[in-house]
Order: structure tokens, then C-alpha cells, then sequence
């Protein structure tokens, strides 16, 4: 993750996302203002009433003052649903496009991102984090302005009431501010570690179900509750330290404040006995405390919001701000149609870390329509290979050029239509068989659908299943088997029509009774299209027209299986090797 902003950053940020809306906004706030001047206008009747219609007996004079009393509460309460609607529509816009915003930023992200994030801590900042600053960007910051405005308003009326007695009542206040103001500066750090602790938990929940297989298969259930139990304790223990701070500092503040109300009676009297003040002046002063002190609880709460918003605006602006490592140049231009599916590397070198490169120096030109196994140890680079004719990883030096064309200089949905990856682990999502073999080409009809999964060796078994096509396969595919999944996985990418294959160990996770199926079903797939295949099986290495051995980094060997077998090198020795361990070749599984 990039380095997080200052504070003021953060909040000056945040207020910059309404910037979309500001028209919506600005209404509301207008609707804001008529309806606080109306909220505050009914203790001034009071006045009228008890100091001017009683001592006349103006029975008419009082009856007006009811009715425009009766009016302006009707005309509050209009203005005041108006503006909740306006406001309540921009902050679901706000939530809408700033999800869209993060969940953008987060599928443009190049492969190391995701190596180095939890998925579970992503979908926090996407969800809960999102939701928390619309909670405070309209509603708390409405809040907000509406007690300002209410605050601002009383003072004036105060002072232009009795001015002495309204600086006296006021001065309790501008303690209480000053209070909060400490309090925001202390509270600060237990936000931000309650929303770190809660991405922490989310990812290690979000983890563990998606592995529940492996932790029932090992007995595993007590640890792993454990480990929940002592993330979820953090949490509440970081909570529970906001709250303490909270409840120390609010009664304090509250008892401060409640000395205006002393004040207002007291000076009040003294006023009224001096002849300086009226009966229904300080009737209307009694009417307006409720707008003066109320306001201290809504400030307290909203306080506590505005530090939760700032925690979670750091963590979301975490994301939009992490630097996209493989992006398209500005000018990027489509893959030439139709695509040849020619590949070739030019003296390329790449490192997860610089300091440590993974390939160095290499140079391969694969012909349209060649089928390349690719062989060598654990951490040679094979995948990375892979990686980098995807643009999964872009080279950190060197040229990696599809039909000739920079992979730089491509756009990357053109690319990716034309150089399709089907990884070492099968995904599918939980959705019907039609959905998940479409999704490579979504206006692709069920006949097509059909005539894919027929060419992976995959339709007799669909139409087994209990719904056929409409069957849901679960998550990840749960309800079928490795070879099932593996050759959905074939089909959806059969209809595709990709001019380069990427296959990383297509035969990883399929048992012996379903590899003949599937090694089937992947010589239809290549048929006639460019491959490269990172592999650990013989059976798809020895079907090959060519085939690369790295080792450090490098092509140690290079061509036919035939020729390279002849010449009793490095490919020699690992068949040697795999026929020994039943076809496998050794020390090939793992991605590099």
C-alpha cells in the first residue's frame, strides 16, 4: 500500500468526493438554512405573546401569532423532508461511485498487488469502509451544518435579546469546544486501530471459510476459532478504549455545559428584576436552550463518526492511491485482427524483487501456432513467463512482443482477448455451468456453449447433472471434481477463440481416471493456436513441437522433445527422473 496521507489530507479529501454532487449538495444546504430559520423561529412567538398580546388581552393579535406559528411548523417540516430526500440521494450516488471507484482501481491492478494484499482486508475497504464515509460525508456532515447554523442562530437571537446575558450563557460553550477538540486529537489513533484490527479480522475469516475443507480435513476447527477469538478480542479491546476515552470526556463536557443553563436562569432573573429583561425573553431563552445544549450530544456522536470517516477514508485512499504497476501507455492501440498468435521475447529480464531477478537476459521467438512446454525446476520462472505475455507483470527490462507489437503498447483488453491464461488453479464462480463457460464470451449462444463443452469431453457429464447447463456448481465449483472443473475451465476458454494459449500446469489438480479426458480436451484447445504450456506431466511435454528447460533464470535448453531426449542433457535427465515418479516431472509444481 502506498503511504497514507496526513489527517487534513484525509479530510479535505474526503469533502473533495462531493465535489460530483455539489449542485444536489448546495440545494440541500439552502433547504438547510430555510428549514433551521423556521425551526427557530417559534420561541420568538412566545415573546409576542406573553409581552404583547396578554398585557393587551389581544385576543386576535394571539390568535394570528398560533396560526403563523401552526404555518411555519408545516413549512419546517416540508423543508426539511425535501432536503433528506436531495441528501439521501447524493449519498447514495457518493457510495455507488466511490465502491465503483475502488472496485475500478482494484481490477486494474497488476498481479504482484493482489500476491502482496488479503483478499478479506479488500473487501472491507470496498464494503464497511465505503459505508462509513457516506455515513459521515452527508448525513453526519448535514448534522453537522444543521447545529452549526442552529448554534449561530441562538447566539444572535441571545444577544440581540439581552447582549450581556447572551455572551454570559455562550462562554460555557466555547469551553465545551475546546474539550472536544482534545478529545478528537486523543481518540484519533483507537479509530484508526479498530479499523485496521476489523480489515484484519475480515481477511482472516474470509480466508479460513474459503479453505473450511482443509481445516476440517485436519482437525483444525479449535485453532482457527482461537485465532478468530484473539483478532476479534483486539478489536474489542481497541472499541472499548475509544468508548472509555468517549465516556470520560462527554459527561465532563456536559457538565460544562449545563452551567449555561444556570446562567440562563440566574442572569435571567437578575435581568428581569432590573428591569433590563422580560418575562417572555427568557421564556423564549428557556425555548431556545433545547437548540443550545441539545446540540452537544448530536456533536458528540457526530465526532466520534467524524473519527471512524477519517479512519476509513485513510484505508480507502490506501487503495486509490496504490500506484498501477502495468497500465496502458496513453495511445495504446488494439491487437492487429486477426491476431497471428506469433510471440517473442527480447533479451527480457524480471525480478518480484530487483535485487533478485527471476529471468535474465531471455530471448525466444515462438512461431504462430507452436505448442512450447515449458520444464525446469521449482522458482525457475516459468510462470512469470507466462505472467509477462499477459502483462500480468511487466519486464524490468527488455521487450515481450505479441505479432511483433510491444505488450506496452497494447491495449490490455485486446491483449487479454487474444492471450487467454487458464491458471494452475481452476476458478470457477458460483454460478450455473452456461454462466461459467460464457463467461469468456457472454452473447455466446447455448449451442455454442454446447459445442464447447462437447470439444472439451465435458458434455456427457454436464448432462448428468441434476439441471444440466442450469446446474449451479457452487463456489469455486465445489460440487464437481478437479477434471470436471478443469474441463469447464477448457470449454469456457475454447470459446474465447484466443490466438495464444497460457496454460499453467493445466493437469495439476486432475486425478488419474480424468487426466486421459482432460489432456484430450486440451489438445483441442490447441489446436491450431499458439501455447505455452508450463507443465510437470510427460504426456503433455512429449506431445509438444518444442520445449524449454529454464534454469536460473535462463533457457538452458531449447527444441524438439526428440532432439533434446538425443542429446541426454537437462530435458533427458528429467524424464529419466519422471518415469521414475510415475510421469511427473520433479520440483515443477509450484508457479515461479
Amino acid at each position: 500500500m502506498s503511504r497514507l496521507p496526513e489527517s487534513g489530507n484525509v479530510t479535505r479529501r474526503l469533502y473533495g468526493l462531493l465535489t460530483p454532487y455539489r449542485r444536489t449538495v448546495a440545494l440541500g444546504l439552502l433547504l438547510l438554512v430555510g428549514s433551521v430559520a423556521a425551526e427557530l423561529y417559534p420561541p420568538l412567538v412566545w415573546i409576542r405573546v406573553v409581552d404583547e398580546g396578554l398585557p393587551a388581552r389581544d385576543w386576535a393579535f394571539i390568535a394570528w401569532q398560533l396560526a403563523l406559528l401552526v404555518g411555519v411548523f408545516g413549512l419546517q417540516q416540508l423543508l426539511s423532508a425535501w432536503r433528506g430526500l436531495l441528501l439521501e440521494r447524493a449519498g447514495q450516488r457518493l457510495t455507488l461511485d466511490l465502491r465503483l471507484s475502488v472496485y475500478r482501481k482494484l481490477q486494474g491492478q497488476s498481479a504482484a498487488y493482489f500476491e502482496s494484499q488479503r483478499t478479506g482486508d479488500l473487501i472491507a475497504r470496498v464494503t464497511g469502509d465505503v459505508d462509513a464515509l457516506q455515513d459521515v460525508l452527508v448525513r453526519g456532515t448535514d448534522a453537522v451544518l444543521a447545529n452549526a447554523l442552529r448554534l449561530v442562530g441562538v447566539v444572535a437571537i441571545f444577544i440581540a435579546l439581552q447582549p450581556l446575558l447572551g455572551v454570559l450563557v455562550t462562554l460555557p460553550m466555547l469551553a465545551v469546544a475546546l474539550m472536544l477538540r482534545r478529545y478528537a486529537r486523543t481518540v484519533r489513533p483507537a479509530y484508526r486501530a479498530a479499523r485496521t484490527r476489523l480489515g484484519d479480522l475480515t481477511a482472516l475469516i474470509t480466508d479460513r471459510l474459503a479453505g473450511i475443507r482443509v481445516v476440517q480435513g485436519f482437525a483444525r476447527e479449535g485453532a482457527e476459532l482461537r485465532r478468530v477469538e484473539a483478532l476479534g478480542r483486539e478489536l474489542y479491546d481497541v472499541q472499548v478504549r475509544a468508548v472509555t476515552l468517549r465516556n470520560r470526556a462527554f459527561p465532563l463536557a456536559r457538565f460544562v455545559a449545563n452551567f449555561g443553563n444556570v446562567i440562563m436562569l440566574g442572569g435571567g432573573v437578575a435581568f428581569i428584576l432590573a428591569g433590563q429583561f422580560t418575562v417572555g425573553g427568557l421564556l423564549a431563552y428557556r425555548g431556545y436552550g433545547r437548540y443550545f445544549y441539545g446540540p452537544i450530544d448530536d456533536l458528540v456522536n457526530i465526532g466520534d463518526l467524524l473519527q471512524r470517516a477519517e479512519a476509513s477514508g485513510r484505508r480507502v485512499f490506501e487503495v486509490l492511491d496504490a500506484p498501477v504497476t502495468v497500465a496502458e501507455r496513453p495511445g495504446a492501440q488494439p491487437l492487429r485482427e486477426p491476431a497471428r498468435g506469433e510471440v517473442r521475447f527480447e533479451d527480457v529480464a524480471f525480478g518480484y524483487d530487483p535485487a533478485r531477478r527471476v529471468l535474465e537476459g531471455l530471448s525466444l521467438t515462438i512461431p504462430a501456432g507452436q505448442r512450447v512446454a515449458i520444464l525446469g525446476e521449482s522458482g525457475a520462472g516459468k510462470s512469470t513467463l507466462l505472467g509477462l505475455v499477459a502483462r500480468g507483470y511487466d519486464p524490468l527490462s527488455g521487450r515481450v512482443l505479441p505479432d511483433g507489437v510491444d505488450v506496452r503498447d497494447v491495449t490490455l483488453e485486446s491483449l487479454r482477448t487474444h492471450a487467454v491464461t487458464m491458471p494452475q488453479e481452476t476458478f470457477l464462480f458460483h454460478d450455473t455451468v452456461l454462466e461459467n463457460v460464457r463467461y469468456a464470451r457472454p452473447d455466446a449462444t447455448p449451442e455454442e456453449v454446447e459445442a464447447a463443452l462437447r470439444a472439451a469431453h465435458a458434455l456427457d457429464f454436464v448432462r448428468a447433472l441434476p439441471e444440466g447447463l442450469d446446474t449451479v456448481v457452487g463456489e469455486r465449483g465445489v460440487r464437481l471434481s478437479g477434471g470436471q472443473r478443469q474441463r469447464l475451465a477448457i470449454a469456457r476458454t475454447l470459446l474465447a477463440r484466443p490466438a495464444v494459449l497460457l496454460l499453467d500446469e493445466p493437469t495439476s489438480a486432475v486425478d488419474a481416471e480424468s487426466e486421459a479426458l482432460v489432456v484430450a480436451a486440451l489438445d483441442e484447445l490447441m489446436r491450431e493456436r499458439t501455447a505455452l504450456i508450463v507443465t510437470h506431466r510427460l504426456s503433455l511435454a512429449r506431445g509438444a513441437d518444442r520445449v524449454l528447460v529454464l534454469a536460473g533464470g535462463r533457457i538452458v535448453e531449447d527444441g524438439p522433445p526428440a532432439v533434446l531426449r538425443a542429446r541426454n542433457g537437462a530435458y533427458a535427465a528429467l524424464e529419466r527422473t519422471a518415469r521414475n515418479l510415475d510421469g511427473a516431472i520433479p520440483g515443477a509444481v509450484s508457479p515461479a
